[in-house]
Order: structure tokens, then sequence, then C-alpha cells
């Protein structure tokens, strides 16, 4: 079971690496910074203290008011963070103190100044700072972080080991479906790629041909393009054909489709995949019906008719030799222009003999018209929406 659990540990260990990193860098930064706060505090704390002190004490000690300079000192150490006041002569002997001397504890710290009048020194008084509940004041921040860290800490880990379990799990059954050793490696990943190698070769031993792919191809048959070459003038017909190719571009851009050479009344155009599945023709009239939309406002616009009809036929084509290709696509366009000599306009036709009329009705709605060959009728509620967006996309950017 140890290989089973190899890539979550790998992965929760990542995380609380990362999460411990990330611990000790901000741990430093806030370390100096909570400290130099402190110090700063302390400084404003003694600074601000021995100011207030020289205005109260500087007239008591001219006037020899022992007895005041005394409420002064006691007025200084109203303050908690102050231990003690002292008021010393010019000399440094002491004059007074506001309590008696106590040993001296390990966070105080000292702040002495002149007392000045007149540019003449008077005086000199000091004051104990106790900095110890200051400190504690800006290391509680600490504690805060500490608790958030942790949290951070112990829920991301978690987090990402159940993840990456889950993750592991259902890679563990996809590996165990795929064909191949069930020899056990070092992890997860590299047992999928293992197997999964093999379906990924191109090379001879693959089990499908490469150079096979299901081809579809879609005609739209201009039904009246005689009668508009004789309606309409040269600048006309050619600003009216610029739209069709242009309309016809951006659809085969949003759906993967090539454009290929038709005849003079029709356009063709291509969309393959791989292998013959529902998905794929799905695709295929998704694209006509979006084109068909797209080209019947643009007749609306222009205020001229186009009577199209839609058909498309579908085959597995080897790409290469090039001659079998062509003869193949060939095939197909003659295939479509003799069902679309006998629809009628704004038809879609599917010509398919890999599905029957009721297996192709879980992605559109058909209705029966030839050997194999079915009139799109319309598309469940859901895909009709996607087309209307689509399409509204379209007209956007072609109209």
């Amino acid at each position: 079971m140890v290989h089973q659990l190899a890539m979550p540990k790998k992965i929760y260990a990542t995380v609380l690496s990362i999460c411990l990193l990330f611990g000790l860098i901000s741990w430093l930064l806030l370390f100096t910074q909570t400290n130099q706060l402190a110090k700063q505090a302390i400084q404003d704390k003694g600074e601000s203290t021995l100011g207030l002190l020289h205005e109260l004490i500087l007239t008591p000690l001219f006037n020899n008011d022992t007895i005041s300079q005394q409420v002064a000192l006691q007025k200084a150490t109203e303050d908690p963070n102050i231990i003690s006041a002292s008021l010393f002569g010019v000399d440094g002997k002491l004059i007074t103190r506001s309590t008696d001397p106590q040993p001296q504890q390990q966070k105080a710290k000292i702040f002495t100044g002149d007392i000045e009048y007149q540019n003449t020194k008077a005086g000199i008084i000091s004051v104990v700072v106790d900095s110890q509940p200051i400190y504690n004041q800006y290391h509680r921040v600490f504690t805060y972080w500490l608790i958030l860290w942790l949290s951070f800490t112990v829920l991301s880990t978690y987090l990402s080991y159940r993840f990456a379990d889950q993750l592991a799990e259902r890679i563990r059954r996809l590996s165990d479906r795929l064909p191949g050793t069930a020899e056990k490696l070092a992890d997860e990943i590299t047992t999928l790629e293992t197997k999964i190698q093999p379906l990924l070769s191109t090379t001879g031993e693959s089990t499908y041909n490469v150079n096979c792919y299901y081809y579809s191809l879609i005609t739209a048959n201009i039904k009246n393009y005689q009668r508009l070459n004789n309606q309409l003038n040269k600048e006309n017909l050619d600003y009216l054909f610029e739209k069709l190719d242009y309309c016809m571009l951006r659809t085969l851009q949003l759906y993967g489709g090539n454009r290929i050479e038709g005849d003079s009344d029709s356009i063709c155009f291509t969309i393959s995949s791989t292998q013959c599945s529902k998905q794929h023709l799905l695709v295929c009239l998704m694209a006509v019906y979006s084109l068909q939309q797209l080209l019947e406002q643009l007749s609306a616009n222009l205020g001229i008719d186009l009577e199209i009809n839609w058909t498309i036929s579908s085959d597995n084509i080897n790409k290469t030799p090039q001659f079998n290709y062509e003869q193949s696509i060939v095939a197909l366009k003659k295939r479509n222009t003799e069902l679309a000599v006998r629809l009628q306009e704004r038809l879609i036709v599917l010509n398919c003999d890999k599905y029957s009329i009721d297996e192709l009705s879980s992605i559109a709605r058909f209705q029966n018209y030839d050997n194999h060959c079915f009139i799109l009728e319309g598309f469940p509620e859901n895909r009709q929406l996607l087309l209307k967006k689509q399409l509204e996309h379209l007209i956007g950017i072609c109209l």
C-alpha cells in the first residue's frame, strides 16, 4: 500500500514545507518590525515623561519648594509604565525621588535630561521606564499570528492531502482500466503515463491507421443561383458572395471546418474527426444550422432571396495518397449533388448509414426522408439556447 500514498504524501509534504517556509520568513519579518515598534514606543514614553516632568518641576525647583518637587515626581509616576522619577542637583547629587530605591528590573530603561532655564542648567531629572509591559503588548501580535499560521497550515495540509488522495484514487482507477502491466511504479502519475504511452504511439504498431479520418462533406446548394446571376449586376453579385465567404469563414473558425472547392452553384466545406461518432455528427449539424440561420439573416438584411438547401455526407477517407483522398472527396460531392437536386430550399439533410433515426434522436430531432437520409427538424432545448447565443455572436461579427 506504500505506492498508493506516494503522490498524496508528496503533495501534502510540499504544501507543509511551503507553509513552514512562509512561517519562518514571516516570523523574522514580524519579530524585527514589532521589536522596532516596541523600542520606539519606549523611547517616546521616556522622552514624553521627561518633557512633562520638566514643566512640572521647573517652578518648584527655583522656589526650593521640596513638597511641590515631590508632588511633581509623584505625578510623573502615575503612568503604570514609569517605575520612578528622580531629581538631581547640578552637581549630580540626589535631591528627591518619587519612590524608594528598588532592585533594578531586567527590562527597565533609564532616561535622563537636563533642567534648563534661559540657557542655564538648573538640575537633572531622571525617569525609569518599565519596558516589559510595552514589549508584551507588541509581542501579543505573535500570539495572534501563531494561531492564524497554525490554523492555516493545518487546514492547508489537510485539504491538500484529501485532494491529493482523491486525485490519486481516480488516477489509480483510470490506470486499472487501461491495458498493460499491473506493476505499480513510483507513484500514480508515473503508472498512468507508462500505461497510456502505448496508446499515444504513432509508430506502425498503432492499432489504427493514423492517416484515416472520418470526413463529413457539407454542401450548400444555391438553387436560385442562375436567377441571381441574371437579376443582380456584377457589383451586387460580388458583394453578396463576399459576404457569403466571410460568413462561411467565421462559422468554420467556430466549428473547426475547412473550406474546399465547390461547384458554380454550391459551397462546400469539410469537418473531420478520428472516427465516426454521434458527437462528430452533432458538430456538423450545429455548424450547418448556424450557417443556415446566419445566411437567412444576411438575405433579409440585403433584401435578396437565397434559396439554399444543405446536404451532409460522410465516409472514412485516407489522407494519403493525395489522389485517393481527392477521389473520395469527389465521391462525397457527387452524393450530395444527387441528393440536393430532389430537395426543397431551407432543408438540412443528413446522409448517414452508421446510425438509425432512433439512435440519432439523442442529438437532434429528425424526420425520415429516404434510405439512410434524415431531415433535421430541430435540437433539444438546451442545445437550441446554445445555438442561439452562437448565432448572436456570428451575427455581431459578420453582419
